[in-house]
């Protein structure tokens, strides 16, 4: 009985998120019918309402879209910050973002990074921490079937080559997952979203002024502090700000 319970129950589960998503490709369905039209605050709202359902990288570049038509700018640039936070290699993200560039006084272009960098962000968008964490796991697996090889068979060069590159690559792996963990709590995207923003030395206002920071900047959270956020857009640019002028990419 209580199998038949469980049955019935998953299969009520499956009937209603099939319901759900069915709704969600319906309100994305009329969203894009009223953006088509050119009706762009109705748009709007409709996939407003379908991003507090899913988290799929359109609905935010859509958001933006609308914005941009709506010559809301940086509300758009913001929406598309997000959009790019979800998919970062996205090629129309990256165009739409230099699009709006142009319209704010912020519109510097970003630094360019080394290959490196670049190589580390490719890899950030390809592998999610979530994979990353059962890379991590499988890699310990198959450093204690080593080991224990190892120890079973006595000494073996196939053997002492394979639990030598497993341990590099558990340690490798492993710091690279503290790296990408810390990063989360550490770090932050930002956007500036005030006219007459400024950089300070410190976080309060008596602090000295460095920097005068035009709306529409994106920046790095680095530290906080009360009401106080620590950012840098650049190595030339970084200073304090009070959280309120920043908007959370």
């Amino acid at each position: 009985m209580k199998a038949k319970k469980m049955i019935l129950a998953c299969t009520l589960l499956a009937l209603l998120a099939a319901a759900a998503a069915a709704g969600t490709q319906q309100d994305f369905a009329a969203a894009n019918r009223e953006y088509e039209q050119g009706r762009y605050a109705e748009a709007l709202a409709i996939y407003w309402n379908i991003s507090r359902q899913v988290t799929d990288w359109k609905v935010p570049f859509n958001i933006g879209n609308c914005h941009y038509k709506l010559e809301n700018f940086l509300s758009a640039k913001l929406y598309y910050l997000k959009a790019r936070k979800l998919r970062p290699l996205e090629a129309s993200i990256s165009k739409n973002i230099a699009m709006v560039n142009r319209r704010l006084p912020a519109a510097a272009a970003p630094v360019g990074m080394d290959f490196v960098s670049r190589a580390l962000q490719v890899l950030e968008a390809k592998l999610s921490l979530n994979a990353l964490s059962v890379l991590l796991l499988l890699a310990i697996l198959l450093l204690n079937i080593s080991i224990f090889l190892l120890l079973a068979r006595g000494k073996n060069k196939k053997l002492i080559y394979a639990t030598a590159l497993t341990i590099l690559l558990t340690l490798v792996l492993g710091a690279y997952h503290v790296q990408r963990v810390a990063a989360l709590g550490r770090s932050a995207g930002a956007m500036i979203m005030e006219e007459g923003s400024l950089l300070l030395s410190g976080p309060g206002e008596d602090n000295t002024v460095l920097f005068k920071v035009d709306p529409g900047l994106e920046v790095q959270i680095i530290d906080r502090y009360r009401n106080w956020a620590q950012v840098t857009a650049s190595s030339q640019i970084a200073g304090w700000i009070e959280l309120k002028r920043l908007a959370l990419i």
